[in-house]
């Protein structure tokens, strides 16, 4: 697994004090509605740090990849909320 480090700059707050089981697994509730996967990040001291991810197909990949891309995508979608559509024949 690559290992990659990650320097925090946001303040954090302690929302709860969860236990282990006896099998050392947590449960972390609704921490993290909506979310399937997290990555994992540990320092020095042994703290850790979960960042929620999404995770999408190879095949749409490239999207995020070509910035001009995903521009236009967003833009049409914005366009698409705001009722700024036409129809074609």
């Amino acid at each position: 697994m690559k290992s990659h480090n990650l320097h925090v700059s946001d303040d954090f707050v302690e929302i709860e004090t969860r236990t282990l089981d006896d099998r050392q697994r947590l449960c972390v509730g609704d921490c993290l509605e909506g979310f399937k996967r997290v990555r994992i990040f540990q320092n020095g001291n042994g703290e850790l740090f979960l960042r929620p991810v999404v995770e999408i197909p190879a095949s749409e990949a490239w999207l995020f990849k070509n910035k001009k891309a995903l521009q236009s995508v967003q833009k049409g979608l914005k366009d698409a909320s705001q009722g700024k559509i036409s129809k074609f024949v």
